[in-house]
């Protein structure tokens, strides 16, 4: 039998996965019902995990994970959710604890973690293009909805440092990145950065969702035969640019297909999306349009970044060096993009 090693006090945790018995335990404890399920949906950006109540009702209880770019953004989403879901808007709001608090804080190995309860959104991802044009004229309700929001503000402005500036300074310290690509990097960066400092003054200005790519929102049928859609995850939501917000959704078909221009599928769904959005009531200019490249490049960047500041939880595996250097040619294919309507 090898010794057993007594505990090394330089042993520094990065991310503790809790275990689903724990989950279910603080969300009895601190929601005052009884959970009669409770299981682990998936690690990422957050660790997520679906609860049953004894009644039957479904909850999504969210674990918030530390993230270099700062604090939790729980006080704003919560509070946004509210508005929105009293404006009559389809979103998976927040369930208070019994004391009427909308998050509670727990200690981890790695540090204080937040931990909500969120409804759970019926239905699946949009599939069919009727799908698609119902969640443009959702996001639409969302945009209206959210113009007179006073609650907490956002701990983050979808501007260009948020989307393109953070990731320099994440790959800045990168692993065998080496110094050639770092500045290719940077001088994407900066090319992005003088583009957005040109086009801003035009661009129309929302509360983003802020990962609008087809997979934070359900739709469903109800009662009577309607079909209806709800949003959720909004932990990445701030004030921004409607492009961009627009533009994620074309960008995740883009990214996950690894296409460097549109296919006819993503044209069919991008037109019913805008369709959809302008029926829901939203305005898009020809400017935000026309800055639909940018921003899908901004999105690619921003989404690099995430995958780049986290590697102390998901490794270089999840952006290893070559994929980086091969990202080179697919900002430079879509920088010609063309989704106007």
């Amino acid at each position: 039998m090898p010794d057993i090693q007594p505990h090394d006090p330089h042993l520094v945790p990065a991310h503790t996965t809790a275990a689903a018995i724990s989950v279910a335990r603080w969300v009895a404890q601190h929601h005052d019902f009884q959970v009669e399920q409770c299981h682990l949906i998936r690690r990422g950006l957050n660790d997520n995990y679906a609860v049953r109540s004894a009644d039957g009702t479904r909850y999504v209880a969210r674990l918030y994970s530390i993230r270099p770019r700062g604090g939790f953004n729980v006080d704003f989403e919560v509070a946004l959710l509210a508005h929105l879901e009293a404006k009559g808007v389809g979103v998976a709001a927040s369930v208070p604890g019994a004391n009427g608090q909308a998050h509670i804080q727990l200690q981890f190995p790695e540090g204080p973690r937040a931990l909500a309860l969120f409804r759970h959104a019926e239905g699946s991802i949009p599939e069919t293009l009727d799908d698609f044009e119902l969640t443009g004229r959702a996001l639409a309700h969302i945009h209206e909805a959210a113009r007179d929001y006073a609650g907490p503000p956002s701990r983050y402005t979808l501007d260009g440092h948020h989307l393109a500036g953070r990731t320099l300074g994440y790959l800045r310290s990168y692993p065998e990145l080496g110094s050639d690509l770092f500045e290719t990097y940077s001088r994407l960066a900066h090319r992005l950065l003088e583009e957005l400092a040109a086009a801003e003054g035009g661009l129309t200005r929302v509360i983003c969702h802020g990962d609008t790519h087809g997979f934070n929102n359900h739709v469903d049928t109800d009662a009577a035969g309607t079909r209806r859609t709800a949003f959720f995850d909004f932990d990445d939501a701030g004030p921004g640019f409607l492009a961009y917000d627009l533009g994620v959704m074309p960008w995740s078909y883009l990214f996950r297909k690894t296409l460097k221009e549109p296919d006819d599928a993503l044209r069919e769904r991008w037109m019913r999306y805008l369709r959809g959005y302008r029926a829901g009531g939203g305005e898009v200019s020809e400017r935000d349009l026309a800055a639909l490249p940018l921003f899908i490049q901004l999105r690619h960047l921003w989404n690099l970044g995430e995958a780049a500041g986290r590697l102390h939880h998901w490794g270089t595996n999840s952006a290893p060096v070559d994929w980086l250097r091969k990202q080179v040619d697919v900002f430079e294919a879509w920088r010609g993009l063309d989704l106007r309507a």
